[in-house]
């Protein structure tokens, strides 16, 4: 019977004497501890599974190679830098390797000798050449080597080992490039498949985002370069949305996003802002008032907040506009005044996770919040590379020539753009220069919309392109979707088949409904349009009275102001398009599906107690649904105004409240809070919601969640009814944990977000907050908490652990109760030499 020994969580710094005569185990787990040595490891010879996760190890344990029998090995989240040879040729049976999260750069050629071995994670290290050793592990299956600095990968790899899972995500990889990766191994086998019969073809090309306040002078800058002349873009022409287009500089292609400045429309960037691009801050210096902290958040510091949060490694080429409204002393006054608080912000974000970072090395139990510590260690090592600013005049072209090329000068810079060069088969292009073909053929018309199977008969009919698959089409769609050329989105079921080959559409389509006008647009609707909805003016007020005091709109409202726009900027559209785009009675179309799926929206169905028109169900048969889709309303969180109901049915806090706090660093970003609302009330659909609260209900129990975005103290409050039994904490719990699941969900799209859970103590005016342990999953958060009793170090009251943490337990301590309302800390009491000496006790 297989002998097994968990010291996980023991605070150990080193093995037991007695763990180590124990000759009969076979399993022995001792991650998130204190180790750096395992001296007298090598006596456990019948030992199967070694766990050190989680540990201080800085040296590989050279003396496991006693350990003959060794099947599986888990050494990550340590410090280990370098594995001496000699180890792994005595561990022929070693099957499962886990070394991520550690410093290592080079693997020995002993582990050759691992011919048992199927997976193997070196995941977060510092490898730079891809360790050969690895082609010789022929039974290996999953293979893991994400965030490492890779360049290249041998076709070997895909070809001779029957690899199963494989991720290489977050490298810098040319050759295939991370957008072949990210399509997975059936894709790099079709790469690497394809360059057999064909010579490799290099490809230079960035993405270029022009972000920046309103009215700063984006579109005419990217206008300007992309048509290479000075472009005037008048007041009323700024952009809604996004607008792409692109342009060569020698041998790069630049592929010019330009993102509108209204925060309305934010909250559609995230869909588009994407990591590996050059990033144009533009700021209106004529606006811009030093010493004026307003106006530096306003234009540029929100701008690098968020980038920061978002892709935090991207270089930014600030760029001051107007300069022509501008005295040249002042131009250069406000150029030293950006950077300035440009290295400020940075420098305070450096701090901030270095403070972070000590505190969690300095707790007590430190290994409790190991995951955590990994996770701000990452952090740390991202860093925007601001360049210096570049004023600018706009009405200038020998200015905005000047800025060209600095562009080209950056994205020639390796060590900036490591992947700007792609290492492609020729088919990748032969299949783009096609699809350009037919995106630009009168036949297709100016939505660029097409369905797969047509889009693969269209491209089978040029040269060289008869004998083009389905899978390799597939392909290279993908490829050109993460790469921005074309819109496929394969993993939303209605819009599997279909590839926007106009992005600009889809983004057109997207700001019919997102954006700063909407109500007004709702006022200008004409009547005809009204008469061909079969909707009436009397309606508009009606629409535009739930749009002010809801935020909804309803489908009818959708439809209106989709067919009115599309009337307007695409004449020659069908109804067949508008069909699509919108949906027909029953069922959303494409649009509304992307609006859902990107949390944008939340459809919410205007049901009534009793639907009179109901079919009969009769037995036997099978049952008619009424379509009731007229009565389908969509709510857009980003427009809510009010509070109220939602303050009403909540009914104010209770110092019994279960309540914690999400924190996040160095903010809560712009649109997280509105995402979180929606991505919630899908799963819950007894809900009211608010413009910065909204209220759950699940069982009958409420939950209310709070944005409060302050810097410096950012956090999402959840807070729900304190259960009536003991038993009922668990169900409690859980529910709070499910929101707090997805606010972690969304905030791994935000790699510089750092996120921290905290329960501030009971007593009322009692300002000290309780940690969270690391969470790895709701089980591993019950199983972590074992205390019965929390102390609180400033007031010294105590707490059952139910009412502050999660904890697997069927009792709730009866001798920490909660607090009655209003009850202010213990009084401290401070002995003869004026120093505090606190006065224990249980809280009642």
């Amino acid at each position: 019977m297989l002998r097994q020994v968990d010291l996980s969580l023991a605070s150990l710094k080193v093995i037991p004497s007695e763990v180590l005569q124990d000759l009969s185990i076979e399993s022995l787990k001792l991650d998130r501890n204190k180790i750096r040595s395992v001296v007298g490891i090598s006596k456990l010879l019948n030992l199967k599974t070694l766990i050190l996760s989680k540990n201080e190890l800085t040296d590989f344990p050279v003396e496991i190679k006693i350990l003959v029998h060794l099947q599986k090995l888990e050494l990550s989240q340590n410090k280990v830098q370098t594995i001496p040879e000699g180890v792994f040729h005595f561990l022929p049976d070693l099957e499962f390797l886990k070394l991520s999260n550690n410093r290592i750069a080079h693997l020995p050629k002993d582990l050759a000798s691992c011919q048992s071995l199927w997976y193997l994670n070196l995941s977060h290290n510092w490898i730079r050449t891809f360790p050969a050793v690895v082609l010789e592990l022929s039974n290996l299956e999953e293979f893991f080597v994400e965030n490492n600095k890779l360049r290249r990968l041998p076709a070997a790899l895909f070809v001779n080992l029957p690899l199963k899972k494989f991720k290489a995500t977050s490298n810098r990889l040319c050759e295939p490039p991370e957008e072949v990766c990210i399509g997975g191994l059936k894709q790099i086998r079709s790469y690497f498949q394809q360059l057999q019969s064909s010579e490799a073809e290099e490809e230079k090309r960035v993405k270029t985002m022009f972000l920046g306040a309103s009215m700063a002078g984006k579109s005419t800058l990217c206008r300007s370069l992309s048509q290479g002349r000075v472009v005037s873009v008048p007041r009323e022409d700024r952009t809604v949305g996004i607008e792409i287009s692109k342009f060569q500089i020698q041998d790069f292609m630049f592929l010019f996003w330009d993102f509108a400045g209204q925060l309305e429309y934010y909250l559609t960037h995230h869909v588009f802002i994407t990591p590996q691009a050059l990033v144009i801050l533009v700021i209106n210096l004529h606006r811009y008032q030093m010493g004026d902290m307003n106006t530096f958040n306003d234009l540029v510091g929100f701008w690098i907040n968020n980038l920061s949060m978002r892709v935090p490694d991207s270089v930014v080429l600030p760029v001051g506009t107007h300069t022509d409204c501008c005295m040249p002393e002042e131009v250069e006054a406000k150029k030293r005044d950006i950077e300035s608080r440009i290295a400020a912000m940075l420098e305070q974000r450096r701090t901030t996770l270095n403070h972070f970072i000590r505190n969690m090395d300095d707790s007590q139990d430190s290994e409790l919040y190991s995951d955590q510590l990994e996770r701000l260690k990452e952090m740390a090592n991202y860093s925007l590379h601001i360049v210096d600013l570049v004023p600018l005049d706009c009405t200038s072209y020998q200015e905005v020539h000047r800025l060209q090329d600095l562009m080209l000068e950056l994205v020639k810079d390796e060590d900036m753009f490591p992947n700007v060069v792609k290492v492609l088969p020729p088919v990748y292009r032969t299949v783009e220069a096609a699809i350009c073909h037919v995106t630009q053929s009168e036949e297709l018309g100016a939505h660029g919309i097409m369905e797969l199977d047509h889009l693969l008969s269209e491209i089978a009919q040029r040269d060289n392109l008869d004998k083009l698959d389905k899978d390799l089409l597939q392909d290279i769609l993908r490829y050109l979707h993460r790469i921005g050329l074309i819109i496929w989105y394969e993993d939303i079921r209605p819009l599997a088949n279909t590839v926007f080959l106009k992005p600009s559409f889809l983004i057109t389509m997207f700001k019919m409904l997102i954006r700063h006008d909407l109500e007004q647009q709702l006022d200008h609707i004409p009547i005809n349009a009204l008469v061909r909805e079969q909707a009436f003016k009397r309606d508009t007020l009606k629409w535009k009275i739930m749009f002010q005091t809801k935020a909804m709109l309803r489908l009818k409202a959708v439809r209106v102001l989709v067919k009115h726009q599309l009337q307007r900027l695409y004449p020659g559209y069908t109804a067949d398009i508008f069909e699509e785009m919108v949906g027909q009675r029953g069922e959303d179309g494409k649009l509304l599906s992307l609006l859902e799926h990107f949390e944008i929206c939340l459809k919410v169905k205007n049901a009534v107690d009793l639907n009179p028109a109901a079919h009969e169900f009769t037995p036997g048969t099978k049952w008619k649904a009424t379509d009731n889709s007229q009565g389908n309303c969509y709510l857009f969180p980003i427009y809510l105004q009010h509070i109220q109901e939602v303050a009403e049915r909540w009914a104010g806090d209770h110092q019994a409240d279960l309540h914690v706090r999400t924190y996040c660093s160095p903010e809560i970003p712009e649109g997280f809070f509105q995402r979180l609302m929606v991505k919630a009330c899908s799963f819950y659909r007894t809900h009211w919601v608010g413009k910065l609260m909204f209220l759950l209900v699940s069982n009958g129990r409420p939950l209310l969640i709070k944005e409060n975005n302050v810097m410096g103290d950012s956090y999402i409050e959840i807070r729900g009814r304190k259960p009536g039994e003991k038993h009922d904490f668990r169900s409690a719990w859980d529910f709070i944990l499910s929101i707090v699941s997805i606010i972690r969900k969304l905030s791994d799209e935000w790699p510089g977000l750092h996120t921290y859970l905290r329960t501030p103590c009971r007593t009322a005016g009692c300002p000290e907050e309780f940690d969270w342990p690391d969470m790895d999953g709701t089980s591993i958060v019950y199983d972590m908490i074992k205390e019965e009793v929390k102390t609180c170090e400033t007031c010294c009251n105590r707490f059952a652990t139910e009412l502050l943490l999660p904890r697997e337990s069927d009792n709730v301590a009866e001798n920490a109760v909660w607090p009655s309302e209003g009850r202010r800390p213990r009084v401290i009491a401070r002995n003869g030499k004026g120093q505090v000496q606190p006065q224990m006790g249980f809280c009642f």
